[in-house]
């Protein structure tokens, strides 16, 4: 089986492909261990993400039972698709030393994303001292406040003192290196949240005083369920690093920073991204299965074929008009091919300020008023470039053609802002995924309106 299927960017990412392979050939742990622990991240990066799936559970498999914290490291060098496949095809045996040396939101993730009966199974293998904050953390969505919580934290019994905490760190354990050690925080015996310190402050304490009473107020709590952007304008106003995640029942499920929110914005993004552009089920790599590859790539093209099929039959509608001024079959793809490009433009738009929350799903009079006069002053420009090249490519005797053409397009694209604008935002009402659903419902509106101004125009105007 090939491990690489492309050309690699450098020399040394070429000798360290070999230096691993011979490692593994070899099953030389230790050298595989120092190999990897002397790359560079980047061509680490390069060469884990380019290993075949039966290379990957190789090479895991091995530095699991030599170094689990290396191994859980390394799954940060592969995307969220390629972490759950590998770890969906590791044995059991491999699963629970790795599975407890995972940050808390990749245990998540897959808690999330594997099948029903292993997460079942990984659900028995939660660290003792985060379960029932990750368990808790498990009911909130993903791109929410509790979704992105870290659950490492510290936490002391509102009687500890200063020497109570500093045992605790002189502990050797696990998860140590997963902590979040900047701050301590106390819980009262019925386990609600009570408050928390710095760690920095608490050492400059004498050891028997007692932390309850040094309590920093000035740190703000959250809810689970706030969103990313209300989320963000809790820690724009505050200049503490993280703050506690707090649910209704005075809880702490954990604590969540700039490096958490920053990581689950791009995540988003990227998600968008990807179903806007077809690719459904999360990152696709071209390592994965192809049958893999397939299904998801046709969850999106079977359904498009019934949508372009609806725009296409306004064509056929007008099939003996289009047998007497041939040149429209020319013209038509033009006009909807850049309908679709200024309807995409206001999608991306409205999606953008729907998950930075600058606009609702109720702000639907707003968007229309907005866009409506850029559609219509951008449809008289390029309506009237249009009608040049309706001119040029000939009238076929009909001299109002190149008319037709620009106010047909005129037309069309102020639709296609209005229906690119305000889409998302009726999507988004009716709980549908925005960024999954827009594209494709966009392209059939604007096929299907910029056909149907076209042809109409010409057999009312030309006949």
């Amino acid at each position: 089986m090939t491990m690489v299927s492309a050309i690699l960017p450098s020399e040394t990412a070429h000798r360290l492909l070999e230096s691993i392979e011979s490692a593994l050939n070899e099953k030389n742990t230790y050298e595989l261990v120092t190999i990897i622990d002397s790359a560079t991240p980047v061509d680490l990066r390069t060469i884990l993400r380019r290993f075949e799936q039966g290379k990957q559970i190789a090479l895991w498999s091995a530095l699991i039972n030599h170094s689990p914290i290396l191994a859980a490291n390394l799954l940060d060098h592969l995307s969220d698709t390629d972490m759950i496949s590998l770890v969906s095809a590791l044995s059991q045996e491999d699963i629970v030393p790795l599975f407890e040396r995972l940050s808390s939101a990749d245990r998540r993730l897959l808690l999330g994303q594997l099948p029903h009966d292993k997460s079942i199974e990984l659900k028995r293998l939660l660290p003792i001292a985060f379960e029932t904050e990750e368990r808790a953390a498990l009911q909130y969505p993903t791109y929410s406040a509790g979704g992105i919580s870290k659950s490492e934290v510290i936490k002391l019994h509102s009687d500890a003192v200063v020497a109570d905490l500093a045992e605790l760190l002189r502990k050797e354990d696990k998860y140590l290196e997963r902590l979040e050690w900047r701050y301590v925080y106390l819980v009262r015996e019925s386990g609600e949240f009570l408050g928390a310190l710095k760690i920095r402050d608490v050492m400059m304490l004498p050891f028997g005083a007692m932390l309850r009473y040094h309590i920093d107020d000035s740190i703000p709590i959250c809810s689970p369920e706030l969103g990313l952007q209300e989320l963000k304008a809790i820690l724009d106003a505050t200049l503490h690093s993280v703050v506690p995640v707090i649910d209704s029942d005075g809880f702490q499920i954990g604590v969540v920073g700039f490096k958490h929110l920053n990581e689950a914005l791009y995540l988003q993004s990227e998600q968008q991204r990807l179903e806007q552009s077809g690719v459904f089920g999360g990152d696709e790599s071209r390592t994965m299965p192809w049958v893999t590859r397939n299904l998801r790539r046709l969850a999106f093209l079977l359904p498009s074929v019934v949508l372009s099929y609806a725009a296409v039959s306004i064509i056929a509608a007008y099939e003996p008009l289009i047998e007497q001024i041939a040149v429209l079959a020319a013209l038509l793809p033009l006009v909807a091919n850049l309908s679709g490009a200024a309807g995409n433009q206001a999608v991306a738009v409205s999606i953008r300020e729907l998950s930075t929350g600058d606009i609702s799903s109720k702000d639907l009079l707003y968007v229309a008023l907005k866009e409506v006069p850029i559609g219509a002053l951008n449809g008289l420009a390029i309506g009237t470039v249009l009608g040049g090249l309706a001119w040029i490519l000939g009238t076929s005797g009909h001299v109002a053609l190149p008319m037709l053409i620009g106010l047909a397009y005129a037309i069309s694209s102020t639709m296609a802002v209005l229906i690119g604008g305000t889409l998302p935002l009726l999507l988004k009402h009716c709980d549908l995924d925005p960024a999954m659903l827009s594209s494709p419902l966009l392209t059939t509106l604007t096929d299907a309106f910029a056909f149907f101004s076209v042809l109409y125009l010409a057999q009312l105007i030309l006949l």
